[in-house]
This record gives structure tokens, C-alpha cells and sequence, in this order.
């Protein structure tokens, strides 16, 4: 397995060479959100890829209805083939937070707006894969309606192994986000084949 980190406007200016200094060898950058691309993007991108650390985006939406998802997952997608040429080693991922799903739309419709947001994303020509917390993964929606090649990147802290990927051995649990470091930094693993 790799170490890495996971980033966005809230580290901007961060320093990518103590990073990798540090054993990180890979970093998530998000890429934006809604309908608005993160202010550090561009920096955090450059940054993570000029040290060689091995990288992929992001993208969280908003949007409670088929319809609206659609669009912000057309516009990850459209910003994606706009904005970066390196090969996206860490993958392109929805990033489903809580704060604007949980407890506004039922079991099933979140299901529906993920598989909505892949399926545009993935008609685009990119894989994705989804990011959740174990909470939203096992209470809110149906992860068992998700097709087999979707990925997963599970954030669950204090504990000692990634949960969902040990209660879910069928599905392709790639990356685990273990760590918040008190609200400064996200620290994340990548699994490699076979783990």
C-alpha cells in the first residue's frame, strides 16, 4: 500500500515537497464543487504533480435531483478535459458529503443521483469512482445497486482497518482515508493489486 493526502483550498500554499519528503507518494486534489472550480486547484494540481507525486481530483456536488446532478457531473467532466493534461493516476471521484445529503433525500434517491453522476462522468470518457464516509456508504445509500466496477474511497477514522472495504470484499475499495490529522490535512491510502 502507498501513503498519501487528499487537498483542496483549505491547504493552500502547502508545501507538496514535505510531503512527499514525508513518504506521500500520491495526492487527491479537489477539483471543485457545485458549479464553481476550488480556488487552489490549479496550485494544489501543479504542486502535487511537479514533486512526481501521482495524482487525481475530486468533485463534490450539491444538487438533489437527477436532472441537477447530471449537470455537475457534465461540468466536472468538461472541467477535467479544460484544465489538466496529466494522466490521473489516483482516479476522478464523486465526493458525496453529508452535509448536503443526509437526511434531504431518502435511501434510493441518493443511489439514483450517484449512479447519475457516474454515468455522465463515465459517458465522458472517465472512470469514476465514488467517495464517501462509512456513515453515508452503510446508511445512506445502496452501495449494492453500484455496479462492480465502480471504485470506492472510504473515509472512516479511528480505526484500525478500512471497514467498509472489510465488510465488502466484492467491491473494489481502492483508497481509504484513515485520518483528518485534526482538521489539517487528509491522509489517505491507495491499495495496490492483491491487498
Amino acid at each position: 500500500m502507498k501513503q498519501g493526502i487528499d487537498v483542496s483550498f483549505a491547504q493552500a500554499g502547502f508545501d507538496f515537497n514535505a510531503a512527499v519528503n514525508n513518504g506521500k507518494s500520491f495526492c487527491i486534489v479537489k477539483l471543485g464543487e457545485h458549479d464553481y472550480i476550488d480556488s487552489a486547484f490549479a496550485d494544489n494540481i501543479n504542486g502535487a504533480l511537479d514533486t512526481g507525486m501521482d495524482a487525481g481530483v475530486y468533485f463534490v456536488p450539491r444538487s438533489t435531483n437527477i436532472d441537477g446532478i447530471k449537470q455537475e457531473a457534465q461540468f466536472f467532466a468538461d472541467s477535467i478535459k479544460q484544465n489538466i493534461t496529466a494522466a490521473l493516476n489516483c482516479g476522478i471521484w464523486l465526493d458525496i458529503e453529508e452535509c448536503y445529503y443526509q437526511g434531504k433525500v431518502d435511501k434510493q434517491t441518493l443511489t439514483d443521483l450517484v449512479m447519475a453522476f457516474i454515468n455522465t462522468v463515465d459517458a465522458a470518457g472517465y472512470d469514476c469512482g465514488l467517495y464517501a464516509s462509512y456513515n453515508m456508504l452503510t446508511n445512506y445509500m445502496d452501495v449494492s445497486q453500484l455496479p462492480d466496477y465502480v471504485q470506492f474511497w472510504e473515509a472512516n477514522y479511528g480505526t484500525k482497518t478500512c471497514a467498509f472495504k472489510d465488510e465488502h470484499p466484492d467491491k473494489q475499495v481502492s483508497y481509504w482515508q484513515y485520518s483528518d490529522s485534526n482538521g489539517q490535512l487528509d491522509l489517505d491510502i491507495m491499495y495496490e493489486e492483491g491487498e
